[in-house]
């Protein structure tokens, strides 16, 4: 009797310890440090989970948070056993940082796990190649858009304005610097705006893929349409044929802005006004290129190098329209001013073309 008992108790002790056993998840409890990485570069590292419970530990899904990848060795584990869980990020921006990676297991006790992935990034001092012509492309961007017949068509109607209005010389040129730093000074705060949103979508690696896949596409097809309108207007010089130009009814809009704004004594006030609301306009025709470097400028490394590219990038684009202001504000001839225009249409229509092309590459390899 007394053996049978022992037998008895044996067989559902050891009932007891298969029907109450449990797997249980372990690991670093300062999950995963990456320590001090460049901003813009990618970074890796892990650690490794075990498994100290008495079952095996099922995992059914490893679920980074935004701007991180995860990837787990062995999705069960035994008891006893390990895994290694590898992550990687590449933070945009310096500074510190804090992401997790939860791991949804049957360890009843913690059914969702959360591993935090902490490190520091720093400014990067060796910029790769591809960020490297990211400056050039970013300059010449701004000097062809600068040249933008849009651009161009706005200035000459503002010069000519100025100079119905019986204004002299000196307040013509004032006017205009006015006119074109208010436009810069908008350009940068648009610039600003749009960057954080671009910036937004790195945490979002499917949808910034995307993005970036149909920018690229769209630039070509930019590229095409502007080597079409050289053509069409070398073989009829009329801006009718030109496919990428601003609305006529935006244009009439423009010039009514225009009038109003410098119908009184306060040209300089007027001009920074007119600039902001112009602007805001033209963008429709400008935004072609703009948005594209913004694109690029919001993936460097460093807040300081994408707020220094976003301003070189507003001088560059603005260099020529002084110029116009300067050179013109003399003359009062509009068929004079209309004929430089038109000859500028063909070389910056080519100009444009080549910059579309080349922005789609680079959106593509950097």
């Amino acid at each position: 009797m007394r053996i049978k008992g022992c037998v008895l108790t044996l067989v559902a002790f050891g009932a007891a310890s298969v029907l109450f056993a449990a797997p249980r998840l372990a690991y670093p409890p300062g999950g995963i440090d990456l320590g001090e990485i460049p901003a813009g570069e990618p970074a890796r590292g892990g650690c490794t989970l075990v498994n100290a419970g008495d079952a095996t530990l099922k995992v059914s899904q490893v679920k980074p948070c935004c701007g991180a990848e995860a990837d787990l060795s062995d999705m069960e584990i035994a008891p006893g056993a390990s895994a290694t869980l590898a992550v990687a990020l590449k933070p945009q921006l310096p500074g510190e940082f804090a992401k997790t990676v939860r791991l949804y297991c049957d360890d009843p006790a913690s059914p969702v796990v959360a591993i935090p992935i902490l490190g520091r990034a720093v400014e990067n001092s060796n910029p790769d190649i591809a960020a490297r012509f990211t400056v050039p492309a970013v300059l010449l961007a701004g000097l062809v858009d600068g040249f933008n017949p849009c651009s161009f068509a706005i200035m000459i109607s503002l010069v000519g304005i100025l100079a119905i209005g019986g204004r002299r010389r000196k307040a013509r040129i004032a006017g205009g610097l006015a006119f074109c730093a208010g436009s810069f000074l908008t350009y940068v705060v648009m610039g600003l705006g749009l960057m954080q949103a671009l910036r937004a979508l790195e945490g979002l690696r499917t949808v910034r893929t995307v993005f970036m896949a149909v920018l690229s596409l769209a630039l070509f097809v930019l590229s095409f349409l502007s080597f079409r309108d050289a053509v069409r207007f070398r073989k009829v010089p009329v801006f009718t044929v030109v496919t990428l130009k601003l609305p006529e009814g935006v244009k009439v809009l423009i010039r009514k802005i225009a009038l109003e704004s410098w119908s009184g004594p306060a040209v300089v006030l007027a001009g920074l006004g007119c600039g902001f609301l112009v602007t805001l306009l033209d963008a429709l025709c400008t935004g072609q290129v703009y948005v594209p470097v913004l694109a690029l400028v919001a993936r460097e490394p460093g807040a300081w190098r994408s707020f220094a590219l976003l301003i070189a990038y507003n001088l560059a684009f603005i260099a020529p329209l002084v110029a116009v202001f300067v050179l013109f504000s003399g003359t009062t001839d509009a068929f004079r001013m209309a004929k430089w225009s038109s000859r500028n249409v063909i070389p910056a229509k080519i100009a444009l073309g080549v910059v579309f092309a080349l922005l789609g590459i680079v959106i593509l390899v950097v």
